[in-house]
């Protein structure tokens, strides 16, 4: 009865052209409400797991052909992850002999530029001799489809003290120069960081075979930067060759660099902002008062990254100036465990490994606003809404102005009585 009745009186009323904007605004509300629900659903959970119940997956790279390759820092394992998203149950390979202590393992992989045709992937890892030196080594293998062949060592860096497990380092990639560059730590024996006839506490940059390029800033060194702590990932901006990287500090000054050729980054000497001690010295573009030990870190887009954090599991936006100013710091993301590698795929999405799985956030996607749903809702509503008032208005307008020249038609009278609605409570 109170549909018949709202039908009658509509029917009665507004015009044809009014009652066809009321149902047209139903209609609509109808049809945009489940875009925006699910809009508002995939908002609420930006991240995709692509695979979980790993074991300490550290560092990942993709092939142009799709696969995902990636390290377990303490099984030695270096896995693939099939277009589809199958894990592969054969290892790639195994690293072994291998030293797993502390922040010790397999660690860092990188494909070479020329892997559709040479099929090189290499991979640093750590291990023990005789005396209980650690050595830092970088590692080459030759795909032969899904299988490592052919290991050829290229590098190897010895601790200055026995018994280290810390601060090894371990992240590689290479530029856009086609050079392999590499994180070594200073093995938790900060004076190494300063000395640059050592390759403890620097950036290495060396040719695919671990040889010394002819332009790097120390003739017959593989250190291009030096003063550096313990650090876990960089990245390369090629909108304007911004070396960028992270790096942890002892009880606070967690840093973001920019690397430069030949740079120093003050430690041990000083930590966080150097420059006013020491002119020589780079200072960070971002200085960490609390410790969030900050890992891997992506380009997104110019001047635009996304780093991880260790003890907090934050991704963070990070947005520079084209001179290196910070404009903003944004969270994201909090991932449960800690974040460890932070890259961009080559699908536009960025991907992050946490302790146990490996995930994908599209970097695309916007903060939702909590009032976008029925803001837009609303919009739509007036502006059919206004349409139709717009609509009645002329139509009465019309319809008394044209009294004498028009016979009116009778209207049935009936009582306005409200239903009884009830509610369940």
């Amino acid at each position: 009865m109170i549909v018949t009745r709202t039908e009658f009186l509509l029917d009665s009323i507004l015009p044809k052209s009014t009652r066809l904007a009321i149902r047209f605004t139903c209609i609509l509300v109808l049809l945009i409400a489940p875009h925006f629900l699910s809009q508002a659903r995939a908002a609420a959970s930006p991240v995709t797991p692509i695979l979980t119940s790993l074991n300490f997956p550290v560092s990942l790279r993709f092939t142009p052909d799709g696969r995902i390759f990636f390290t377990e820092k303490n099984t030695g394992h270096i896995r693939i992850v099939l277009q589809n998203g199958t894990l592969l149950a054969t290892p790639f390979a195994t690293v072994s002999p291998i030293f797993t202590d502390g922040e010790a393992g397999l660690l860092g992989i990188a494909l070479d530029p020329s892997f559709s045709s040479n099929g090189y992937v290499y991979v640093y890892y750590t291990d023990r001799d005789p005396q209980n030196y650690t050595h830092g080594h970088i590692r080459r293998y030759t795909a032969a489809g899904n299988t490592g062949a052919d290991p050829v060592s290229i590098f190897n860096v010895t601790s200055s003290a026995p018994n280290t497990i810390y601060h090894n380092g371990g992240y590689v990639k290479f530029g856009p120069d086609g050079e392999l560059y590499a994180q070594v730590g200073e093995f938790h024996q900060g004076s190494q960081a300063q000395k640059q006839g050592t390759m403890d506490g620097k950036m290495l940059r060396m040719n695919p075979d671990g040889s010394v390029p002819s332009d790097n800033p120390f003739p017959g060194s593989l250190v291009w930067a030096l003063g550096i702590r313990n650090a876990f990932g960089f990245d390369f901006d090629s909108s304007n060759g911004r070396f960028i990287a992270t790096e942890a500090g002892p009880g606070s000054d967690d840093e973001i660099n920019i690397i430069v050729k030949g740079g120093n980054y003050g430690w041990p000497t000083c930590t966080g902002p150097c420059n006013p001690h020491n002119p020589a010295f780079i200072d960070p573009i971002v200085d960490f008062k609390s410790i969030v030990t900050p890992t891997g870190i992506a380009t997104v887009e110019p001047n635009v990254y996304y780093f991880g954090e260790w003890n907090s599991g934050d991704l963070v936006r990070l947005n520079l100036t084209s001179t290196g100013s910070v404009v903003s710091m944004t969270e994201v993301y909090t991932q449960s465990g800690g974040i460890i590698s932070v890259e961009l795929g080559p699908n536009g999405k960025l991907y992050y490994s946490s302790p146990n799985g490996i995930y994908s956030l599209n970097t695309q996607f916007l903060i939702p606003q909590p009032s976008s749903f029925p803001f837009l809702v609303l919009i739509a509503i007036a502006t059919v809404g206004a349409t139709a008032a717009a609509t009645t208005a002329v139509y009465l307008l019309i319809r008394r102005r044209s009294k004498h020249s028009v016979i009116p038609l009778p209207i049935k009278k009936m009582p306005l009585t409200w239903p009884h609605i009830s509610f369940d409570r």
